[in-house]
C-alpha cells in the first residue's frame, strides 16, 4: 500500500537535510539535485504522473515491485530509444527526440540516500519534490559486499538502510540518471596540515567535516595578483576572469559607468584616481549614493581616518575588498611633490 502524504511526521527541532531550494523540479516530473548532480524521477515505479502529483495507477498489470534481479531486468528492458520514455508509465511532456533522452538506471546505495531526509518519516523523504512518495522499501544497485545473495536497499519510512535477500524479498524502484559528482575529500579527522589551513578564527578546525568543503584558496588561487601577493580582483574582472550577475537569473545588464575622478588632496602621496567603471563593472550605483558617498564631487571629506575607521572607502575596503594598506592600487598618479615611486 502506498502512503498518504498526511501521515508523514516530521521532527521540527531537527534540520531538513533535503529542502526544496536543492533541487530543480522540471517540468518532464523529473528533477535535478544541485548538490549531487543526480536526475530523479518524481514517481516511484508504478505510479503515474498527473495534475501535478505521483498517482497510484489501477492498471493491475503494471508492476511497482521487484526482486532485486527483476528490478536490473525492468530497467535494462526499458526502450530508452523511445521519444518521451520516462522510465515510469508516462511521456516526458514535450520530448521528440533521442538527443533529449536520459538514460535510466537503478541507483547505487550510494545514490539512494542522498534523497533520505532525517528529520522525517513515514515517508523520509521530501514530499514537495516527490509528491505522494510511498512509504516503502526501494532497491539500489549495489550488492553486499559480503555476501553475494544479498543487495542494499533504503526503507523510505524509517530511511534505515539495510542488505537483503536477493530473491525472496520484492522491493520497489526510483530511477535516476546522471553522475554523482565526485568528491576526494573524505569523512575522517582532518589532517593536521588541513586543519591550519581553516585555523581562521572562523571555521573550527578540529572539526572533520571541513574537509568536505572546498577551501577558498582552492577557488582564488588562478586569480592574479597585485604587488603584495594578494588576489586582484579588479584585474579579474578586467580580465573577463570573473563575470559577475547584474542579477540572479543573469539576464539584466550592468549599468557601467565610464568616469574617473581624481583626488588631489595627497600631500606627498601620489593623487587618487577613483575609477567609477571599474566600480560600476559590478556594482548598482546605489550602494554607494547617496547613504556612502553624496552624488555631488568634493561634498565627500574622505580621509584615510575616515577610512580607517570603516567610513567612506572603508565601508568596502578592509572587509570585502582590497586592504587600504595597499597604498599603490589607490595613489596611483604621481605628480611633482609625490618623490621617487616606491612600488
Amino acid at each position: 500500500m502506498s502512503a498518504v502524504a498526511s501521515a508523514q511526521t516530521c521532527d521540527p527541532e531537527r534540520l531538513g537535510n533535503t529542502p526544496t531550494k536543492r533541487f530543480i523540479i522540471h517540468d518532464d516530473a523529473t528533477v535535478t539535485d544541485r548538490v549531487t548532480g543526480l536526475v530523479w524521477t518524481r514517481c516511484a515505479v508504478g505510479q503515474t504522473w498527473a495534475d501535478g502529483t505521483c498517482n497510484d495507477t489501477s492498471i493491475k498489470q503494471l508492476r511497482s515491485w521487484f526482486s532485486w534481479q527483476g528490478a536490473l531486468d525492468y530497467v535494462a528492458n526499458m526502450d530508452h530509444k523511445r521519444p518521451g520514455w520516462t522510465g515510469y508509465s508516462t511521456p516526458i511532456a514535450g520530448v521528440t527526440n533521442k538527443e533529449e533522452l536520459k538514460e535510466w538506471r537503478l541507483p547505487t546505495i550510494q545514490e539512494l540516500r542522498t534523497l533520505i531526509d532525517r528529520h522525517c518519516e513515514n515517508p523520509a523523504i521530501n514530499l514537495e519534490v516527490f509528491p505522494n512518495a510511498p512509504a516503502w522499501g526501494f532497491w539500489s544497485a549495489s550488492e553486499f559486499s559480503e555476501g553475494p545473495d544479498y543487495a542494499w536497499q533504503v526503507d523510505f519510512k524509517t530511511g534505515e538502510t539495510s542488505a537483503h535477500l536477493k530473491v525472496g524479498v520484492s522491493y520497489h524502484l526510483r530511477l535516476v540518471s546522471g553522475s554523482l559528482i565526485p568528491t576526494s575529500k573524505k569523512r575522517e579527522a582532518a589532517t593536521e596540515s588541513a586543519a591550519a589551513r581553516w585555523d581562521d578564527g572562523i571555521h573550527d578546525p578540529a572539526n572533520p567535516d571541513l574537509e568536505l568543503l572546498q577551501h577558498p584558496d582552492d577557488v582564488t588561487g588562478t586569480l592574479p595578483r597585485d604587488g603584495r601577493g594578494e588576489e586582484d580582483w579588479a584585474k579579474a574582472l578586467i580580465d573577463g576572469v570573473i563575470k559577475p550577475r547584474a542579477s540572479r537569473d543573469g539576464a539584466a545588464e550592468m549599468v557601467v559607468w565610464d568616469q574617473d575622478l581624481i583626488f588631489k588632496e595627497t600631500a606627498t602621496m601620489p593623487h587618487v584616481r577613483f575609477p567609477h567603471k571599474l566600480h560600476s563593472m559590478w556594482l548598482a550605483c546605489e550602494n554607494c549614493h547617496d547613504q556612502i558617498f553624496p552624488a555631488r564631487f568634493g561634498q565627500s571629506d574622505i580621509s584615510m581616518a575616515s577610512i580607517y575607521q570603516g567610513r567612506d572607502c572603508g565601508v568596502c575596503h578592509g572587509k570585502v575588498a582590497f586592504s587600504p594598506n595597499n597604498c599603490e592600487r589607490c595613489h596611483s598618479i604621481e605628480h611633482a611633490g609625490s618623490g621617487p615611486r616606491w612600488w
